[in-house]
């Protein structure tokens, strides 16, 4: 028994070394952050959209650090329910650059959720947004696209003008209606599109780089801007799951969307 103890004793203390390394080699990750600096935007609201299922996990880490490191305000978590009716769970306040992460009921309802999310946009614009930038994982991409192209020229709801999509499986998303609607674009909208790349093969282990790059024909003809920047790494840094835990691209989307 004596024995068993001790070799448990002994994989708990491997197992507990391994975190602990872990966790301190992503906090030395993170100092690029420091590197960055960014211009104040009171009147720009940026929205964080999960993809498939999202939960608070999806983007809680990137609005977290981006607060952190004081490049952004992340102002406040926001439930959109399935009747378009929505709770805010308060963080700092709207402020300078005001992240708001976005949470649905009908999170594996993505045309539901391009619907369900209007009104919001409309209350954003009360408070004194004139802009919006939305930023969007995985099924959260494209549906940001039909977000914007669901309600072109819309008074009623603050501007786009910057989107940023980070491993968007654009050829399998269910809202594709929307995505042949391009001239439906703001012509001033910049768009960056990120693709993770696992170890040098052309994909994130979930979706491939084609499938992040079939954003180009929507957007390209249509919007001031367009990039795709790939990021190459092990599956801690490049998996699907991983891309919005790293801190580079953190740093893509603080230097797009702030400087």
């Amino acid at each position: 028994m004596k024995r068993w103890k001790k070799v448990l004793v002994f994989f708990l203390a491997i197992i507990i070394s391994l975190i602990s390394i872990f966790f301190i080699w992503f906090r030395q990750r993170e100092q690029l952050l420091n590197e960055v600096k960014v211009e104040p935007h009171a009147k720009t609201v940026t929205l964080f959209v999960p993809g498939y299922g999202g939960n608070r996990t999806s983007f809680g880490g990137v609005v977290s650090r981006l607060d952190r490191y004081n490049l952004g305000t992340f102002s406040e978590r926001t439930y959109i329910k399935a009747d378009g009716k929505f709770m805010q769970q308060k963080q700092h306040g709207f402020g300078d650059n005001s992240m708001v992460q976005l949470l649905f009921e009908d999170s594996r309802k993505p045309k539901k959720e391009v619907e369900q999310i209007y009104p919001y946009l409309q209350y954003l614009k009360t408070q004194g947004f004139d802009r919006m930038n939305l930023v969007g994982h995985s099924t959260g991409g494209p549906m940001s696209v039909a977000i914007l192209t669901a309600y072109p020229n819309d008074p009623t709801i603050p501007k786009p003008e910057k989107l940023i999509s980070i491993g968007g499986d654009f050829p399998l998303h269910p809202s594709s209606s929307y995505l042949a609607s391009g001239e439906k674009l703001p012509r001033d909208l910049q768009v960056l599109a990120i693709a993770g790349n696992i170890w040098g093969h052309p994909t994130d282990g979930l979706v491939k780089e084609t499938e992040v790059k079939a954003i180009e024909p929507v957007v390209k003809s249509y919007v001031e801007s367009y990039q795709f920047r790939i990021i190459d790494g092990s599956p801690l840094t490049a998996f699907h799951f991983m891309l919005h835990e790293n801190p580079e691209i953190d740093k893509m989307i603080a230097e797009f969307l702030w400087i």
